[in-house]
């Protein structure tokens, strides 16, 4: 789920510019009843221009509504890593739409314990080995049973995907909003797949994953869409036949994939095959072109493409997740970095904020 996030910069870097592969395709009007109630847009509005810790953080109150919220990040200390072998615990910042912050707590890079509705509403958050889900435009706050985990957002924001380990494979649950009430499912979760949408809390969308360095590339991947209630089950093709020239769908250890958004989309991190290039300087290993590719997981239409800036001069893209119909980047350049939300059927790119040098960020929804 969100847990790759604090990988993603190191595995994805990408080019300047965007070529955008256009369809014919127009969202219908039965798409257009099930959008969220909060565009991603306005989400976003309120983000100062440069966005840091604040001197004298203030907790988030637990007596008072705080509005929604648009994105929570930490800036990561490498001088606080030590030899223990303990994985270090920074702080983690609430960004509200009204570009106020509040302190969360601590939280290291591996270990899942806060993240945000689609809509910005709810704000989970692990304590004490239990998920607690707190609604931010009021004060009510919902507990999640002991032993279960989360798994996915809802695309409407309207439940989570609960996950009960047992065995090779976890039981599912679906915890609905404002009420917090835990229906079982019929469908089970099976190891080997990763999970990418839980469509408007009645579908479920994964994909087979071999991970590991010896892992084949592929060209192609294949969305299974299932109901949670052990209804009909569907696919859609994820395909790199949309790039300029031959790619596959890979990185060091598992295919790049996520899903989401409004509608919900899956894209994919595509590299070309491509030799080394001719006298490149020794120790300097080239970094190949690196293209999101989507598809609409209603449809099964192409969401459109977006081609990565390149590593060059200390300055890299990594792909963040999705916010509505918009998809989120994270420009790593050296000193400083910038969020950014490319329109994948314009190929606009807008800035959101700058942010501090190693900067996680954590989007709504992811």
């Amino acid at each position: 789920m969100w847990l790759v996030v604090a990988l993603t910069g190191v595995l994805a870097a990408g080019a300047a510019g965007v070529t955008i592969w256009r369809t014919g395709a127009t969202r219908s009007a039965a798409l257009a009843k099930v959008a969220a109630p909060v565009i991603a847009r306005e989400l976003f509005a309120g983000l100062p221009d440069r966005l840091s810790p604040p001197a004298t953080p203030t907790a988030l109150p637990d007596d008072r509504a705080v509005g929604r919220g648009a994105l929570l990040y930490q800036v990561n200390d490498p001088d606080a890593l030590d030899m223990t072998g303990a994985l270090p615990r920074w702080p983690m910042y609430l960004v509200t739409a009204s570009g106020e912050q509040f302190s969360v707590g601590l939280a290291d890079i591996v270990r899942a314990s806060q993240a945000l509705s689609p809509d910005g509403r709810w704000f989970a958050q692990r304590r004490d080995e239990q998920w607690w889900i707190r609604d931010l435009t009021g004060t009510a706050e919902r507990a999640v049973p002991p032993g279960y985990e989360l798994r996915q957002w809802s695309t409407d924001g309207r439940s989570l995907l609960l996950g009960q380990p047992s065995g090779a494979d976890e039981a599912y649950a679906a915890f609905t909003l404002p009420g917090g009430e835990v229906r079982p499912l019929a469908l089970r979760g099976t190891s080997g797949r990763k999970m990418l949408a839980f469509i408007g809390g009645r579908e479920l969308a994964t994909v087979e994953v071999k991970v590991g360095l010896n892992a084949s590339p592929r060209r192609q991947l294949t969305i299974a869409i299932q109901d949670v209630n052990g209804g009909s089950a569907r696919s859609v093709s994820l395909d790199t036949t949309h790039q300029v020239g031959p790619g596959d769908i890979r990185n060091a250890f598992a295919p790049l994939v996520r899903g989401g958004g409004d509608p919900p989309t899956a894209w994919a991190l595509v590299t070309p095959q491509e030799d080394v290039p001719a006298g490149k300087p020794a120790g300097k290993p080239a970094v190949p072109p690196m293209t999101l590719v989507g598809v609409d997981l209603r449809s099964g239409l192409s969401a459109g493409r977006i081609d990565l800036v390149v590593v060059r001069g200390g300055k890299a893209e990594t792909f963040l997740g999705l916010a509505g119909t918009e998809v989120i980047l994270q420009d790593l350049a050296v000193g400083a970095g910038e969020l950014v939300a490319v329109n994948p059927v314009t190929g606009t790119r807008r800035v959101l904020t700058s942010l501090p040098h190693r900067t996680r960020v954590i989007l709504p929804g992811g």
